[in-house]
């Protein structure tokens, strides 16, 4: 298992002992800022985890965070923190992290959390669902803080079309045969189209699309016997 990861954080809250405990041959390549990052990012082709901490030199509120999963955005991304607080937890979801780890969690919660991680999943510590100072869950409508959009992202063809097959209602199984290509290819293209839009689910990245100008007309028509319909400006006949 190859780890890229910030040398002096891995080490504070216990993921190296757990990983080697989990897995067999953990290698690990040290990074003490996002550039060296960055930098070493491009030799590691067979890359398996990259942890990040956010506080490290260069993370500049997930900015960091973000350049580092927009070059491999096929490899999960964990952050470190000193922090549990809720908006910092869910600000480095939103910015690409696929779990959040604080630097007191206990051993036995990594080995839960890793697995669940590499396995495609998201991992976040209890305190981030439950109200400050308390031991009751938050309402689950909550509205969560706003998704800032990648600055400059446009959509890449390949998006492009992709964008326009959500519109018309297909799941990730049918966009997959129908270009030919691996459904987990779809789910990443989904999810970064959702990033570069700034929304959160399907029907959000459609309607943001449109307003885009990055689909034809026609698309959202609701009298095409194949498109959905908008309605109240919601989309009917989207799968979530």
């Amino acid at each position: 298992m190859n780890v890229l990861a910030a040398d002096e954080y891995i080490l504070c809250c216990g993921l190296l002992q757990t990983l080697t405990q989990l897995y067999d041959g953990v290698r690990v390549t040290g990074a003490n800022s996002i550039d060296e990052v960055l930098a070493r990012i491009q030799d590691l082709p067979d890359l398996d985890l990259v942890v990040l901490d956010a506080a490290m030199p260069g993370m500049e509120h997930f900015a960091g965070l973000r350049r580092t999963v927009e070059k491999r955005p096929d490899v999960p991304v964990i952050i470190t923190s000193s922090s549990e607080s809720r908006a910092e937890i869910f600000a480095a979801l939103r910015n690409g992290a696929r779990g959040y780890v604080p630097l007191s969690s206990r051993p036995c919660v990594l080995r839960h959390a890793l697995p669940l991680i590499m396995s495609g999943e998201f991992y976040i510590p209890a305190s981030a669902l439950r109200a400050d100072n308390s031991h009751a869950l938050l309402p689950i409508d909550e509205p969560s803080p706003p998704i800032v959009p990648l600055a400059g992202d446009t959509l890449t063809p390949r998006q492009r079309e992709i964008a326009v097959m959500l519109a018309a209602g297909k799941s990730n199984k049918e966009i997959a045969r129908q270009l030919n290509v691996f459904e987990g290819t779809v789910k990443l293209h989904v999810k970064r189209i959702l990033r570069k839009l700034g929304v959160r689910n399907r029907t959000e990245a459609v309607l943001a699309a449109a307003r885009a100008g990055y689909l034809p007309r026609v698309t959202l028509e609701a009298d095409h016997p194949a498109r959905p319909a908008l309605e109240g400006g919601q989309i009917k006949g989207l799968p979530e």
